[in-house]
Order: structure tokens, then sequence, then C-alpha cells
């Protein structure tokens, strides 16, 4: 063997410690980290079973400090280690260095780290692989965190159809794969069911809206025949406005194949309802004002009952 190959490099701080008792080298790369028997010990039953048993075969080191060679990559134990230590504040360069040191904290039963590792992927990887997030989550068993980016898929338009494979896919089971499927569907039927009647609305937040309320009765959208009759809070069957109930219709389609927050902002039927509700005479002076009211009330109606819906506990 050449002395490049036998070469190695010491890690960055704070695994660079001459004062450490043992060193675990990435076979890898050959980057050695300086650490102490009594940390890996608490936060590892695997090292610390290891550290009981005689370590005669083991390598030393140029300051015969023991060496543990190791199958992983030095930015996996990097990562790792530093979740060793509570006071650090560590982030994962990319969603697959946090698969590698799960797979690693498993390997080696560190639990904690395990643990702290997934809260640390969730908060920097959510917004853009939830759907990762979801597989991962089922691999490990984590309910809450399934859970979490279940919630987050349902900005997916149409789960289930084949554009919406994913590469994490092939780390779950059908069955992970069908309970978030089940999971989607529940929320789309629940959120659609929120524009079927407005009895959720409050009295005091839904009174004298034009969309179903007015006092004068030349307003041209009540001379309408055929009228929907919908209940609106408290007050009964009332009659609402053609345009309005064309809103209802029309952004209850969407939430079924896209149930979330981000489908009611951005429907392109509202501003043709506020569109059709400003050719009226009467309805124009309020209209922007009520439609924006009624807006916010709704999608907070649909985070309501979708957050009611929980996904299947993993097995």
């Amino acid at each position: 063997m050449s002395v490049a190959e036998e070469t190695t490099t010491t890690a960055n701080a704070p695994f660079d410690n001459p004062d450490g008792d043992i060193i675990l080298r990435s076979t890898t790369d050959r980057v050695d980290f300086y650490l102490f028997k009594a940390i890996l010990s608490l936060i590892s039953p695997v090292f610390k079973d290891m550290f009981t048993l005689p370590q005669n075969d083991l390598q030393s080191g140029v300051s015969s400090i023991p060496v543990i060679p190791v199958a992983e990559s030095s930015a996996t134990l990097e990562s790792l280690l530093l979740l060793c230590y509570p006071a650090t504040t560590p982030a994962f360069d990319s969603l697959d260095i946090a698969k590698a040191v799960m797979e690693t904290a498993k390997k080696y039963d560190m639990q904690a780290v395990l643990s702290r590792a997934a809260d640390l992927a969730m908060s920097q990887f959510l917004p853009t692989h939830f759907l990762e997030l979801y597989a991962l989550s089922c691999r490990f068993r984590w309910q809450h965190h399934a859970q979490t980016a279940a919630t987050r898929s349902l900005e997916i338009k149409n789960l289930g159809r084949p554009s919406t494979e994913f590469e994490s896919m092939r780390d779950i089971t059908a069955l992970d794969h069908h309970r978030l499927l089940v999971y989607h569907h529940a929320c789309s039927i629940a959120s659609q069911e929120v524009g079927n009647s407005l009895s959720w609305l409050e009295p005091i937040s839904s009174k004298n809206m034009p969309m179903w309320s007015h006092t004068s009765k030349e307003c041209p959208c009540r001379n309408c025949s055929g009228l929907k009759m919908l209940q609106v809070a408290d007050f009964g069957n009332l009659k609402i406005t053609q345009w309005f109930s064309e809103y209802l219709l029309s952004s209850g389609k969407e939430l079924l194949e896209r149930p979330c927050e981000s489908t009611i902002w951005e429907s392109a039927a509202y501003s043709r309802a506020v569109t059709k509700g400003a050719e009226c005479s009467v309805c124009r002076s309020t209209i922007v004002e009520s439609m924006d009211k009624f807006r916010a009330l709704y999608i907070a109606q649909v985070k309501k009952v979708v957050a009611t819906v929980r996904l299947e506990a993993c097995d």
C-alpha cells in the first residue's frame, strides 16, 4: 500500500481534540475524528458495549489512541457526531446526508441522535421534500412527522396519479403509500364540504354580506330565478347570488383535487366572482371587502376541518 493511501487527515473542530481517547476513522475518505469514550458510551449502547470488550485488536493512531475504522463518510460522521452535542446547532447539507445520518444513528442505536436528526430534517426540508420526508417517517415509524408531511402533501393536485411518483417511493411499502392516498382523499372530501353549508360562519362576521343579504329589494342579483338556498350561520336557509354560488362550486371542485389553503388563495374563481358581483349596482360598493373577508373565513374553516383528519397510524 502506498504512502498516499495511508495518509489520514484530522476532522474539523470539535473533533480535532488531541486529548480524545478514541478515534473514529472514516475508511471512505480517511478522516480521523478524535472523540471521548464517555460521550460515545452515553449516546450509543453499541459503542458502550464495544468499549467493555478487550481492545487489543483495534488499530492505534500515531499518538497510540485506539482507532475504530467505520464505513461512513466523513460528511456523514461529522453531521452525526455534531448531533451528539446538545449545545450545537448543526444543519444538513442535503437530504441525502440527513438520510445517511439517520441510518448510521440507527446502526449504532443512537436513539436521541436519531430523534434530533428527524426534527432537524423536518425543519430544513419540509417545504420542498415533504413526500420524501413522509416516506422517511414511515420507514422509521415516526407518526407525528408522517402526519406533518402528509398534511403538506395536500398541496399536490390529484395525488395518486402517475405524475406524482417520487424518488423515496421505493423506500416505503404499498400500505404506507395507500395510507397517504386515503388521507389525501379524506381531506379532499372534508374541505369540499365546507362550501356546501355555511352554518360554520359566525353571525357577527357574516351579517349583511352582499352574497346573501341585502336590504334593497332592487338588487339585480335578487331578481334572478332559480337562486340556490344555502344555510348561512344561524340565519337559516338564505338565497345566495348566482356569482357566489358559482364561486363555491368552482372552489369546491378545486379543493377536491388539492385540499389546502393555497388552492383558495390561487383560485381564478375568486376574481370571476368579484368581477360579476361588481356588475351589480347594489353589490359593487361592498363586493371586494366582503369577498376578501369571506375568503379569509373560508380558508380558516378549511384548515380547521383538514386538521381534524388524521393519518392512519404507522404499524
